[in-house]
């Protein structure tokens, strides 16, 4: 599936889909280049999961991992927002408890997950953008076992 993003709102808003319909335990493996809006799709994605606070959605670039504890309202999901940008293997990276992590019943969603694909869980939407020009973005959705076939076809009803 491929969905284009005139505006750096337009990503956002479909991060914001993404939030509202994933699962606890749902996996989201992020890639594109520098500049592609991976962390502005997160920022959405924690708006629609209802985060506590969205607006403190940063690339864990340097510290690899932020969590975004969920609201009190009812629904809300914790996320665990990962980036393999900086990493050296998959072992450093596994050593942040990756594994534990998809055990804790939140969104995990890891930017740069073609760095560390033996890591990835078999079941994971994998989500690449495309820088287009300075405002457009192309991205390019595809599931990976039932859950995120499931979340993809209820996003396919919704755009």
């Amino acid at each position: 599936m491929e969905i284009s993003a005139n505006s750096v709102e337009q990503t956002r808003q479909l991060g914001q889909k993404i939030g509202q319909l994933a699962k606890p335990g749902q996996c989201i493996a992020l890639d594109g280049p520098l500049g592609a809006g991976k962390t502005q799709l997160v920022g959405g994605l924690a708006m629609g999961a209802m985060a506590a606070n969205p607006s403190a959605v940063n690339s864990p670039t340097y510290v690899l991992l932020n969590i975004y504890e969920p609201s009190p309202k009812n629904g809300a999901k914790i996320i665990f927002h990962l980036d393999a940008y900086r990493v050296r293997d998959a072992a450093q990276f596994a050593a942040v408890g990756f594994d534990e992590l998809l055990q804790q019943g939140g969104i995990v969603v890891l930017e740069w997950a073609t760095r560390v694909p033996d890591l990835l869980p078999e079941d994971h939407l994998q989500i690449t953008g495309e820088i287009i020009d300075e405002n457009s973005r192309l991205w390019s959705l595809a599931a990976r076992g039932p859950v995120s076939t499931e979340l993809l076809n209820k996003l396919l009803n919704t755009t």
